[in-house]
């Protein structure tokens, strides 16, 4: 499967569901994304809330498991556990059955009323059990960190309190007020929202299936109005202006009364294109200069053509900013993050990439900042950018070159 990926990423760029799984690699990675959506507070928080959800039902398909591998382990012996599927054990436990008996084995009961929700002819579908979610729940956790308690094993005890927290934890954080949440999500329908609330705060329920429309919506707006914002930032160009760090640091600096710039300070990596195009007209400007100089001492054409320097330089500068596409960062294929390299959350990810760097780019806005591509179909379709962007600065600086040697000089 990572062969096949590995190809197709040659052919394409990614999808933004590629993305979201972690498949993709530098600089269409999750990373990159997230801080790129970091620019846009509104925006960053739907993909916030994505993760959140994820991890959120990672972790109830992770107590299912584990319910139901403990149950296997407890009862060898009947084979109708082998047919539990994971849909019907969520929903078990969801909307479960309260034990009629007080006594005896509990796992036969949960066992008993499993086989009876999942049999056609044993008493139903789970939707017509009705009996309290609260009881069944804490008769699992009971079980499970009795199993805990007595294996060896390091899977970490899960219960479905935590699951319970987790799931108030997005209402509380993303849906109920956005006075009490600085992540709160916007153009929701109030209708699902108060379905949600409803759901977990007042009714206690904790499955993943009740943010499935969410999810949608959400899936949505970061496919349609954020992700091609992104391909085409980090895609097409490797010049980026360094954006705002306020949502990696706005704790600390709370914390610490602290205002002070966490970032480059090198205006070439944090305004890399007005400053290349600034530099761009500057080096140019000098170049008018030398030309009109050495026409109106009326040097020789030989002589003048030393201009050619200055306007290379010039153009060069001044296309890289236009285009935002660096020239030499396309041939050793390399682009700017889009954040400074120096913070904490990049110094460990950073150690490997630094050294891949060539020392000489550090004149063209530092090393720090650089960082390899690793997909193929990006850095051929940089490297096509690049040769187009050369090829428009060799045609000007060219025309301008030619313009001033062979205009006629005549001294003043």
């Amino acid at each position: 499967m990572n062969t096949n990926f590995k190809e197709i990423e040659k052919e394409r760029l990614p999808t933004l569901y590629e993305v979201l799984i972690q498949k993709t690699s530098v600089p269409v990675d999750l990373w990159t994304f997230y801080t790129y959506l970091s620019q846009y507070p509104y925006a960053i928080n739907y993909l916030d809330f994505w993760i959140d959800l994820m991890a959120h039902t990672r972790l109830c398909k992770d107590y299912v498991s584990m319910v139901r591998q403990s149950l296997i382990d407890e009862s060898h012996e009947n084979e109708d556990i082998q047919s539990v599927t994971t849909s019907v054990l969520m929903n078990t436990l969801m909307e479960g059955d309260e034990p009629r008996e007080n006594g005896g084995n509990k796992v036969s009961r949960i066992l008993e009323e499993w086989r009876r929700s999942s049999q056609p002819g044993g008493g139903g579908v789970v939707g017509e059990i009705n009996i309290s979610n609260g009881n069944l729940s804490h008769l699992m956790d009971e079980f499970l960190q009795a199993k805990d308690n007595n294996t060896t094993a390091n899977t970490p005890y899960i219960s479905t309190k935590q699951l319970m927290n987790n799931a108030i934890h997005l209402i509380r954080t993303y849906i109920e007020s956005d006075t009490k949440s600085e992540r709160y999500l916007s153009n929701i329908p109030d209708t699902l929202r108060q379905e949600l609330i409803c759901a977990v705060i007042k009714d206690g329920k904790y499955d993943p299936e009740l943010f499935h429309e969410l999810k949608d919506i959400t899936y949505q707006f970061l496919e349609i109005d954020c992700f091609p914002k992104f391909l085409s930032q980090v895609a097409l160009h490797n010049l980026h202006d360094e954006i705002s760090n306020w949502r990696f640091h706005r704790g600390d600096r709370e914390k610490n009364n602290n205002n002070q710039y966490i970032g480059s300070r090198t205006p070439f990596s944090n305004y890399t294109i007005l400053s290349r195009t600034i530099f761009g007209l500057i080096w140019l400007g000098i170049g008018f200069w030398i030309g009109y100089t050495l026409i109106f001492l009326n040097y020789s054409r030989a002589i003048r053509v030393v201009t050619v320097v200055p306007f290379a330089l010039g153009i060069y500068y001044i296309i890289c900013g236009l285009y935002q596409v660096d020239i030499i960062y396309t041939w050793f294929g390399v682009t700017q993050r889009i954040m400074y390299g120096e913070l904490e959350e990049f110094q460990e990810t950073n150690k490997d990439g630094s050294d891949k760097i060539p020392w000489i780019l550090s004149i063209f806005g530092g090393r720090n900042r650089l960082i390899c591509i690793d997909h193929v179909f990006i850095k051929r379709l940089l490297l096509r950018r690049g040769m187009w962007c050369c090829l428009i600065v060799a045609i000007l600086t060219a025309c301008l070159t030619v313009i001033f040697s062979c205009v006629p000089g005549k001294r003043l």
